[in-house]
């Protein structure tokens, strides 16, 4: 296959795939928002651009950090490259480039997706509501099943996939590390009460009675502050959970209350969830493997070595590394994948 042909087919996956994580962010993030009673919290608006790495981008348009501006910047802005718009019609532009190496189906798929696109751009403007995110995401899913039912088991097919699954690893990662770097902080910030005299003198030493009264209020806000931390990293874990369609996977594997190092192994050990990091690295290392192999050895055995440091590790590694830096080590390395797999298939020889 040229490589012109592969880098299409690559990066027309890619770009879909980034418009359905834009939109399970921003659609998670909203609902979530609303759930937690917390809406004005700055860090719960700005999460999304964190965790897409535009927060600068953002800025730079010197616009109020409010949910719906950072939904509309994410979702519509021109001038952003990954907003859900732009990476639509750069998902047209490549299918549209290679509609010979693709099924009518696809393409109809496609074109019909950034027709729809138009057609909302000029009817109802620039909506950032939990039903356009339902829209993309539904628009992704059909396309995935149209390319799964259609197109032959061929390179085509396998650099679609590929696209489709280092961009997966990327999105999953990039949550997880941000939700745990929120956590970190969270738990940083909870300073249990000094005991303290303060008001009753030297004769509160004396009096056990009154040092118990001094303290209740203290034992109280602290029992407060822990219940309002509780909740707040419910949600943050939930929003990880359903931000990659994984709360009802987590029921049914642990069947126990959310908790944060369950969420991590799950999603980032477990070989059945679809966008785990071991079951996105399980499928990029044998997508490679069906790929010619004389341009492709460094890009072989960088996802080999990936895959099996997933496939071979456990979470007590993980912890003794530290999470945080564990997944930006992965998103460093996943970058490194993408690169190598760019100089091996997609570059003009």
């Amino acid at each position: 296959m040229l490589s012109r042909v592969a880098s299409h087919l690559y990066w027309l996956s890619r770009y879909l795939e980034r418009a359905e994580n834009m939109a399970r962010i921003l659609d998670v993030g909203q609902s979530l928002a609303l759930l937690s009673g917390r809406p004005g919290d700055e860090r719960s608006v700005i999460e999304p651009l964190i965790i897409t790495d535009t927060l600068d981008a953002f800025r730079a348009t010197r616009a109020a950090a409010t949910p719906e501006n950072v939904a509309r910047f994410l979702a519509w802005d021109a001038g952003h490259p990954s907003s859900i718009a732009n990476c639509l019609e750069a998902c047209r532009e490549n299918a549209r480039a290679v509609r010979g190496s693709i099924t009518s189906e696809m393409w109809e798929s496609i074109n019909d997706t950034w027709l729809q696109l138009q057609s909302k751009r000029r009817a109802g403007g620039q909506t950032v509501d939990a039903q356009f995110f339902d829209w993309v995401k539904e628009r992704s899913h059909l396309f995935r099943g149209i390319t799964f039912a259609t197109i032959r088991r061929d390179q085509p097919y396998h650099f679609i996939r590929l696209g489709t699954h280092i961009e997966r690893a990327d999105n999953t990662a990039r949550i997880l590390s941000v939700k745990q770097a929120a956590g970190s902080g969270a738990e940083a910030d909870v300073v249990p009460p000094a005991v303290d005299s303060g008001p009753l003198g030297v004769a509160a030493a004396f009096d056990p009675g009154a040092v118990l009264a001094a303290q209740m209020p203290d034992a109280q806000a602290a029992a407060e502050s822990q219940a309002q931390d509780d909740i707040a990293t419910y949600y943050s874990l939930s929003a990880v959970l359903r931000s990659v369609s994984a709360f009802e996977a987590y029921r049914d594997t642990y069947r126990d209350a959310v908790d944060a190092r369950r969420v991590a192994e799950l999603l980032i050990f477990n070989p059945q969830l679809p966008r785990s990091l071991r079951f996105c690295l399980d499928e990029i290392e044998s997508l490679l493997r069906q790929l010619p192999p004389e341009s492709g050895r460094p890009a072989m055995r960088l996802a080999a070595t990936l895959q099996a440091r997933l496939a071979y590790g456990d979470l007590a590694e993980v912890y003794a590394y530290g999470l945080y830096n564990f997944l930006e080590r992965f998103l460093r390395d996943n970058v490194r994948l993408g690169e190598a797999v760019r100089a091996a298939y997609l570059e003009l020889k």
